[in-house]
């Protein structure tokens, strides 16, 4: 037996949307679904080297740790923070 596509209904408040996808699954819908034709290109990034004092870095570490990131990539977050000031 085969089974029935369900449509996605129109739905014209966020809160009817909200409503909906919380007792729905998307996979319900998958079949229904077409690729977009969008590709996304990543920037290539640049390797670059720095020293910092022993202290600094574990100081970087645990910041970056309490955010749940790695500290390469606060450390990229606080250079563009500090660029765009």
């Amino acid at each position: 037996m085969k089974k029935q596509v369900k449509r996605i209904p129109s739905l014209p408040t966020d809160r009817e949307a909200a409503a909906y996808w919380d007792t729905h699954s998307f996979a319900e819908h998958a079949q229904e679904t077409a690729e977009a034709g969008i590709r996304f290109v990543r920037r290539p990034k640049r390797a670059i080297n720095i020293r910092l004092d022993p202290g600094d870095i574990t100081k970087i570490e645990a910041m970056a740790e309490a955010k749940g990131l790695s500290y390469t990539t606060l450390l990229r977050i606080q250079v563009k923070e500090h660029l765009a000031r």
